[in-house]
């Protein structure tokens, strides 16, 4: 990121908490704070009650009230007793949409990118979560309350999450929390306005559905659908000796990656893929049972490399095939243009004697155990964006050579990686943005992995002297699929 985008970025951040500030200046300094206090409601109930427009000055209230950051049950609460149970749980739950969308739009727009310099190469975590895997984990945010209303609306925006996603997330997510609410307030008011002994009833089965909502964090626990992990829709952490492969080299077995190197030459043409070859193979099932037989921790450090990246690699075209999915990775577990569950938390791999998520093998054996940048031009998740798979299997013996090998050929695809020496301008793929981490956490470090593997000249001195303009080239999600011949 150049310094005036930067600059750029931090000032719309500024401005961010510069708008939060002054509406809560102004909500307070104009007495609406006080008015949103819980034992100001009665009478702002009565006042309503005789607004001619009172149905829709309360969602637009709502809506704006929300999106500043403004407290909402106050008015959650309101609508109940305004509007009634039914009536009120629909004002509510526009109003609440809205309100968090507001929010959402607000931080995305002025804070997203002054978040992502902050953290730098880490982003690349920020953007697993922001992506596919949003719509579940926000779904689950929604519907147990254990996060405030206005902390997900704000940091869903400042994570970049996918607009679809979060507004299809938090529509459902808010309803039983909303209804429960709404139906608390009617029958509170009930209670209070005359026919004692029939709301009596109502109030205590309020009470207990909202006690029962305040322990459904505490269920969806015991229950194993809420854990750390869980409820951030990423994989959960590895066993230590999973962890741990990257000690000592270990005498032992290396499984044999041959069947896999002669279905790559046999199946594979300038990095597009014969999906259906694979598919029809009963070789490629028993070397998938290989890899499921395998003990990796027993393994010498650079076979186990090799045995993780082909692995990697052959699980992926194993999840093409077994939700026969000949467009777009990203489209598994798609419905109505909404991603419901990330392809790459899939638990289809089996190796090692274990069931692990492709995230799994990239981001918690990999990255972690081997700590080699180069891997990112290794691993292929099956789109035309991706570096070109192999027409072999990685070895062992040979996994340094042929890591290099990978890296001139994937940065020799000029549509996705070129310097423009006269503009002092990089087009690099998006990969070395998502993972600058893996490269050093800087730009310039990006810069110094492509000087290895570019020839002497003044493209390679631009890269190594770090001063240069960075631009993502776009990345293409389509499969990469061989045409048939």
């Amino acid at each position: 990121m150049t310094s005036s985008i930067l600059r750029s970025a931090w000032f719309r951040l500024a401005l961010f908490v510069l708008v939060l500030l002054g509406a809560w200046f102004t909500a307070r300094s104009t007495g609406v704070l006080a008015q949103l206090q819980i034992e100001r409601l009665p009478g702002l109930v009565r006042e309503v009650r005789q607004f001619a427009w009172a149905a829709p000055a309360f969602v637009a209230t709502y809506a704006i009230a929300s999106s500043v950051g403004l407290p909402a049950t106050p008015l959650t609460l309101m609508g109940g007793a305004v509007f009634g149970p039914w009536f009120g749980s629909l004002f509510n739950w526009i109003g609440a949409t809205l309100g968090a969308t507001g929010a959402y739009l607000l931080a995305r727009a002025l804070g997203r990118e002054a978040v992502r310099s902050l953290l730098g190469a880490r982003a690349a975590a920020l953007d697993s979560f922001a992506g596919e895997q949003a719509f579940g984990a926000l779904l689950r945010l929604r519907l147990l309350p254990i996060i405030p209303f206005n902390g997900i609306n704000f940091g869903a925006g400042l994570a970049g999450v996918r607009p679809g996603s979060y507004v299809l997330a938090t529509a459902l997510g808010i309803i039983p929390g909303t209804m429960v609410y709404t139906y608390f307030a009617d029958a509170l008011l009930a209670g209070v306005d005359g026919a004692r002994e029939a709301a009596l009833l109502r109030v205590a089965v309020a009470g207990g559905l909202l006690v029962a909502l305040s322990f459904l964090p505490a269920l969806a626990k015991r229950v194993g659908w809420l854990s750390a992990a869980a409820l951030l829709g990423v994989a959960s952490p590895l066993p230590d000796t999973l962890q741990a492969q990257g000690g000592a080299p270990a005498p032992g077995e290396v499984v044999d990656h041959v069947p896999f190197d002669r279905m790559l030459q046999a199946w594979v043409t300038d990095g597009m893929v014969d999906y259906d070859a694979f598919a029809r193979s009963p070789e490629f099932t028993r070397y998938l049972a290989s890899l499921a037989a395998a003990h990796p921790e027993r393994m010498a450090r650079a076979d186990q490399l090799a045995f993780w990246i082909n692995t990697y690699n052959a699980y992926t075209i194993a999840l093409i095939n077994s939700r026969k999915e000949r467009r777009s990775i990203r489209d598994i577990n798609k419905r109505f243009g909404v991603t419901f569950k990330s392809p790459w938390a899939e638990p289809i791999v089996k190796a090692g004697g274990r069931t692990l998520t492709l995230d799994d093998v990239e981001h918690n054996i990999i990255r972690p155990t081997y700590r080699d940048p180069r891997i990112h031009v290794a691993l292929v998740c099956a789109a035309k964006g991706c570096p070109p798979l192999r027409t072999e299997a990685y070895v062992g013996s040979r996994i340094d050579a042929q890591l290099d090998e990978q890296a001139r050929r994937f940065l020799a695809q000029t549509t996705k990686n070129r310097v423009d020496v006269p503009a002092r301008t990089v087009y690099g793929s998006p990969i070395f943005t998502w993972y600058r981490d893996d490269f050093g956490g800087t730009l310039a470090g990006v810069g110094a992995f492509w000087a290895r593997y570019l020839p002497e000249g003044t493209a390679r001195d631009l890269l190594r002297s770090g001063a240069f303009t960075w631009v993502d080239t776009k990345y293409d999600w389509t499969l990469n699929l061989r045409a048939a011949r």
